[in-house]
């Protein structure tokens, strides 16, 4: 008995030891950010930087539509031209610089399968802005690689969005859009899907520890700022000052370039964790 109260008693400290009390805030729309500048200088103080500051993904060119719908801050990550219901070209960059152009269709089994040639040509000289020639050197090599349900080729050209978005624009009638967290956008004619774009708001998280303590920063291209902290081991039920974590904010603020009068608008929920 001794020794089972000896393991728990064990496992128990184990878990003290390693909980960990946070604090979560709230989005602060700061107004309209340079984004490039502002990730410049989060690299140039050696903070710690993740999330999608520097993707591989498809350039917007000037759409001006999209621009103010995004307010100029967006990029998109994946385009897909439909032939019929099951089948389409997508154009992606995935983890890769370069374009990925993928043949989607789960039904096919051979060759013949694949959409008319005269539909394939036009949409890949329209995608990657390719004459008559460049374009049917793309069929080919796409033809190449068999009879699969996702037939891939990695290309250096870029896409045309531009161009791409035009064309779904003017050849839709009726369009789909979603905000939120999927920022996508469904193009239809007559009923039936003819093109799906995927949009994303570029953000990145900056990250610096003080006393112990991770404090985190996430920063959208749209101009919203979030803030949270994550305590040291074995602090649950502990917390931290206000003033002394609202001037570690404010310091990260004013060397990210941003309005440092913005931190006290941040409100936090305190989160002791116990287990």
């Amino acid at each position: 008995m001794s020794l089972i109260v000896l393991l728990y008693g064990g496992f128990a400290a184990v878990l003290i030891l390693s909980d960990q009390a946070s604090y979560y805030g709230n989005d602060v729309y700061i107004g309209p950010i340079d984004y490039d500048s502002v990730l410049a200088k989060a690299e140039d103080s050696g903070y710690d930087i993740g999330g999608d500051a520097k993707s591989n993904l498809i350039e917007p060119g000037s759409v001006e539509a999209l621009e103010e719908r995004f307010k100029d801050v967006y990029m998109v990550h994946r385009v897909e031209l439909y032939y019929n219901k099951y089948t389409y070209l997508e154009f992606c960059k995935y983890e890769s610089p370069e374009t990925v152009i993928t043949l989607c269709n789960p039904s096919h089994s051979d060759v013949s399968d694949f959409p008319d040639d005269s539909w394939m040509l036009e949409m890949l000289g329209r995608s990657l802005g390719l004459n008559e020639t460049g374009s049917q050197e793309f069929l080919e090599r796409l033809k190449l690689e068999g009879a699969k349900q996702y037939v891939h080729i990695s290309t250096n050209e870029s896409v045309d969005f531009p161009v791409i978005y035009a064309y779904l624009n003017q050849s839709s009638t009726n369009t789909v859009v979603n905000s939120g967290m999927w920022n996508d956008e469904e193009f239809y004619r007559d009923g039936k899907k003819i093109g799906y774009i995927a949009y994303i708001i570029p953000e990145f998280s900056v990250s610096t520890s003080h006393n112990f303590n991770r404090y985190t920063l996430d920063v959208s291209s749209s101009g919203s700022v979030s803030a949270d902290i994550l305590m040291h081991r074995a602090s649950a039920g502990k917390k931290i000052p206000e003033e002394e974590y609202r001037a570690v904010f404010k310091e990260m603020f004013e060397k990210l370039g941003l309005p440092a009068e913005k931190v006290d608008e941040l409100e936090f929920e305190y989160n002791p964790s116990v287990w």
